[in-house]
């Protein structure tokens, strides 16, 4: 029955039953306490779509059993539903199909023949595992000094290393990771965690190999330089609007402004982890960062977002047509043409969505614009700040964020791909005739 179903339909089905069986168990009464039908769906869809936003208090809420279906979810998510359900088959020595691994090197956007995803995919699983490990252990040895207990810590560790490498935010401390804003410890492995899982496993692929083949691809230079120029305006922006702030750090002493301003200039590229009360700052800061959200990280990695391959194709057409050059060219490489409408499409389709479900949000929930849209916005790049409006959201409020978040990671171009109809291949063409722009 799956042999004739579409890799995009596949895709989409995976994410959409693991968010009904989420559902299903952080409802279980052993899985939290006074959780509602409702807020369990919009929390297994945050974590599946690796988000971070909740209606609830997670620790109070969720028990020791709930809080592991929920990192979890989030493991899966971030991972990606085809490629964790191929990991699985292969731990229990099942058969794959080459349907199953066109549609899995669909998910991982690899370009390689299907005989060699497997071996992609044990270089994530490799990957993944190794640094989240390398993470879990210096979170467990920070959180151990704080007297919590051997076993706490080491919970701690592991549930904070899993969503900050799948970008998720999610947090299982009592209050949050604001006791730690000027921590340099705590915040630069949660940083660097974040950093690695927005970068995308093909980037990270081709770091892991590259001591030996000496060689990174067009998309890892374009993910790269991108990320890290879009990281300094996040840190210095921060900086700048916030440093004498009284509401947020202005008060706070060096050491802490810096660490808080390298934090949440890392966190908007869709990690939603906050060391400071977002409703407390000042409009041009949320303003950047509903910018760098709504650009989020790397294709095929655990972010959302628009992607900043598609920010640096756009870039390159605005140079081309500066230039007059037909040609898109990118670090001695040609790009191919075709990927100057996708990188239209996405912006166009995401630019669209977060203006209707923004207008809709205002209408429902009767917020201000900038509520509203940086919710929205913190929904489709899959990041997980809010302005402290989620949990007041209404029910219609609350479904529209959660298919803001699916949109969102499912992407948009393939939940569109997925549901459309297919037509057939036109055969015939139709006359050109030119029209003014501009």
């Amino acid at each position: 029955m799956f042999e004739r179903i579409s890799a995009p339909r596949l895709i989409v089905m995976g994410f959409a039953g693991f968010v009904v069986l989420g559902t299903v168990l952080l409802k279980l009464p052993f899985s939290s306490v006074g959780l509602s039908w409702l807020d369990a769906f919009f929390i297994a869809v945050s974590a599946v779509c690796v988000t971070g936003l909740t209606p609830v208090d997670i620790p109070s809420t969720l028990s020791t059993f709930g809080e592991i279906v929920l990192a979890g979810l989030v493991q899966v998510g971030g991972l990606g539903i085809m490629t964790a359900a191929t990991l699985g088959a292969l731990l229990v020595r099942d058969r794959l199909g080459f349907r199953h691994l066109l549609t899995v090197r669909e998910e991982l956007g690899s370009p390689d023949a299907p005989r060699n995803v497997l071996r992609l995919i044990g270089q994530v699983a490799l990957v993944t595992v190794a640094v989240e490990l390398a993470g879990a252990l210096f979170l467990t040895a920070r959180f151990a000094l704080d007297g919590v207990g051997l076993m706490n810590a080491v919970g701690y560790g592991l549930f904070h290393a899993v969503t900050a490498f799948c970008n998720a935010g999610f947090s299982n401390l009592a209050e949050g990771l604001y006791p730690y804003a000027g921590d340099w410890t705590l915040t630069l492995v949660l940083a660097v965690l974040v950093l690695a899982g927005g970068l995308g496993f093909p980037v990270l692929v081709n770091l892991y190999n590259y001591p030996r083949r000496r060689y990174l691809t067009l998309h890892s230079k374009l993910v790269l330089v991108p990320s890290a120029i879009l990281l300094v305006v996040g840190v210095a922006s921060f900086a700048a609007f916030e440093w004498t702030n009284p509401a947020s750090m202005g008060g706070e002493p060096l050491g802490t402004k810096l660490a808080q301003s390298v934090f949440q200039g890392v966190t908007p590229r869709t990690a939603g982890f906050q060391t400071v009360d977002y409703a407390d700052l000042t409009d041009p800061t949320l303003a950047v960062q509903t910018v760098l959200m709504f650009i989020g990280t790397a294709p095929v990695s655990t972010g959302g977002g628009i992607k900043v391959t598609t920010i640096a194709l756009i870039f390159l057409i605005l140079v081309a047509q500066i230039r007059g050059e037909r040609e898109l060219t990118a670090f001695g490489r040609r790009v191919p043409g075709n990927l100057v409408g996708e990188a239209l499409a996405l912006l166009s389709l995401g630019a669209s969505i977060i203006f209707v479900a923004t207008l809709a949000l205002m209408v429902s929930d009767r917020l201000p614009l900038l509520p509203a849209l940086f919710e929205v916005t913190s929904a489709f790049g899959t990041v997980g700040l809010s302005l402290n409006v989620t949990p007041e959201l209404s029910a219609f409020g609350k479904v529209l964020i959660a298919a803001v978040m699916f949109m969102g990671r499912v992407g948009t171009i393939t939940l569109i791909v997925a549901l459309a109809a297919r037509s057939k291949p036109r055969r015939y063409t139709y006359p050109q005739e030119d029209i003014a722009i501009g």
